[in-house]
């Protein structure tokens, strides 16, 4: 735009011109040059260039403030990344790392100089890497996924990946931005918080299961006395025998289901599984709840049970039992005043079944029933973790199927199930290692309770075994000697030497020999990872039936030949 100028002005003989230096409307100075006394006057020219030199001038100032805008801008966006609890990673157009902020060096444990210029993906697993980087683009810009991978000391990383789409001056792809958040503590006390809902649970049925521990004991009691006072009485001794078996199975079967609801045993494979089934075993563990606010409370609970002809699924059951279980657990506690719990199982369609679990309780408000599914939402305050439901439809979505919610305010919540059906395509392993033959071998039994020991040895014996008993583990090491046993057996707790030290010192003495775990307790899931790392052969768990043990020492047998 061009600028005028001012008219020329005349003092003591001086010509001056004063040209306004102006930058969109505003003035931000002038530009004034004069000539001497008795010179020449400026003629139209000089004032035109004048004019000119002030539109330069103008332009220079706003570069200059512009420059600086800039620079404060740069050192602001600097420290902005510089000071980033998450860490940002800039990715160049052949994935190589170009920008590294100290978060990125904490989080990985290796400084911007270790890996400017490597591949960004060398830092998190190749297949989620390998596919959000295919599909960011200009329509789609942003692709999240979350990964397990290490630092570069060993020590475990779950992280949360956002890779953003970054265009080039042309439009063109010219690399990605990744924001990289550290989720590892907040998933170490989700597990946390996981495994004191499933305890908390426990908790609550702790006083129906000890009940139920105490009937049986009065039956295995009761029996033992009869049979002790008339030993030549065959009736009483065939039904105190029956009476006794049955009462020590249903023992086991009750602390099973406490060890898999707790996730103190091993995670099964995916399976054929009956629903009905699992439906049964959830209300075997919940019924001490269930008829505690019944007897102990007065609430008028009901119970209506409508289990329908379904074909098998594909999962793991004691998953399962775990979701079926709080959503009845959840049920119990939203009928305070009592009222009926429905359960039905169903074929929905052809590919899928159908388990629903409803309750004519408190119900929920549209807010609550938004949120239900949240981690770590709860309307119970202090006595829930918020989890419960939002591990289940994890659990469920593992499975392939669907966990959903229907309620409202003062009708009763619906949780309906969906789960596909059908077999798995590769289907079933056999996994029980039986070739038709049976071995015998020398066994080592390590235990440190003496009834066990005798009736293990016991058992092996009649199989046909040679059995070593010993009474702790130090005693084991001083009997052991290398390829001079088939197979080992050992307890897990034992006092003075775990079995775990046992297991160790063996192998370090023979890397080849089995050796199967047997423990009252159950392992939780560090435990199952460090058994693999010693080739720990097999678990059992107390009691052992006659059967299972028989099959677990001939696998280990086979497995020893080949």
């Amino acid at each position: 735009m061009r600028l005028g100028a001012a008219p020329p002005e005349s003092q003591s003989g001086e010509t001056r011109v004063v040209c306004p230096i102006r930058e969109e409307g505003n003035t931000l100075g002038y530009l004034m040059v004069a000539n001497r006394a008795g010179t020449r006057p400026f003629d139209p020219r000089e004032r035109e260039l004048l004019e000119m030199l002030s539109d330069y001038l103008a332009v220079a100032i706003r570069n200059s403030r512009l420059y600086g805008e800039v620079a404060e801008t740069k050192q602001y966006l600097e420290q902005l990344i510089s000071s980033a609890g998450d860490a940002i990673v800039s990715v160049d157009g052949e994935g190589k790392i170009r920008g590294w902020n100290p978060a990125a060096e904490r989080i990985f444990g290796q400084a911007a100089g270790q890996v400017v210029g490597q591949p960004f993906a060398a830092l998190v697993p190749p297949h989620p890497m390998r596919t959000a980087r295919a599909t960011p683009s200009r329509e789609s810009p942003v692709r999240a996924f979350d990964v397990a991978t290490k630092r570069a000391d060993g020590r475990p990383l779950n992280l949360a990946v956002t890779l953003s789409y970054l265009p080039g001056r042309d439009g063109a792809p010219d690399g990605m931005l990744a924001i990289v958040r550290d989720m590892t503590s907040q998933r170490e006390i989700e597990a946390q918080m996981h495994q004191s809902e499933r305890l908390t649970a426990l908790g609550q049925m702790a006083g129906g299961i000890a009940h139920d521990f105490n009937n049986l004991l009065q039956a295995i009691l009761g029996y033992a006395q009869l049979m002790a006072r008339s030993p030549g009485n065959a009736d009483v001794v065939r039904r105190g025998i029956d009476v006794i078996e049955k009462a020590a199975n249903g023992g086991a079967e009750t602390v099973r289901r406490i060890q898999k609801f707790a996730r103190l045993r091993p995670d099964e494979p995916f399976v054929t599984m009956d629903l009905n089934q699992v439906v049964r075993d959830s209300l075997a563990i919940t019924r001490p709840r269930w008829e505690e606010k019944k007897v102990k409370g007065g609430v008028p609970l009901q119970l209506e049970l409508e289990l329908g002809p379904v074909p098998v699924v594909m999962g793991r059951p004691a998953e399962l039992n775990e979701v079926i279980t709080n959503l009845v657990l959840n049920a119990i506690d939203a009928m305070p005043k009592g009222g009926t719990l429905r359960i039905r199982t169903r074929l929905g369609d052809h590919r899928h079944a159908v388990i629903t679990v409803a309750d004519t309780g408190m119900g929920m408000s549209d807010e609550v029933r938004k949120k239900v599914f949240d981690p770590f939402f709860t309307t119970k305050g202090e006595e829930g973790t918020g989890l419960g439901l939002s591990v289940s439809h994890s659990i469920v979505e593992r499975h392939g199927g669907d966990l959903k919610v229907d309620s409202r305010t003062g009708e009763g919540t619906t949780f309906p199930i969906t789960l596909p059906t059908g077999m798995n395509p590769t289907g079933e392993a056999a996994q029980s290692g039986e070739t038709g033959i049976e071995r015998t071998g020398r066994i080592l039994l390590v235990d440190n309770d003496a009834q066990v020991l005798t009736i293990l040895g016991e058992m092996l014996k009649d199989a046909g075994h040679h059995v070593l008993p010993v009474p702790s583990g130090p005693e084991a090491l001083r009997v052991f000697v290398p390829s001079g046993f088939d197979l080992v057996i050992t307890n897990v707790g034992m006092p003075e030497m775990s079995g775990w030290d046992v297991a160790e010192q063996i192998r370090a003495r023979d890397a080849n020999v089995p050796v199967i775990f047997i423990t009252g307790w159950g392992l939780q899931e560090e435990d199952q990872a460090r058994c693999r790392r010693l080739g720990i052969t097999a678990l059992l768990f107390k009691p052992v039936p006659p059967p299972e043990l028989h099959r677990k020492v001939q696998v280990a047998l086979a497995a020893r030949v080949r």
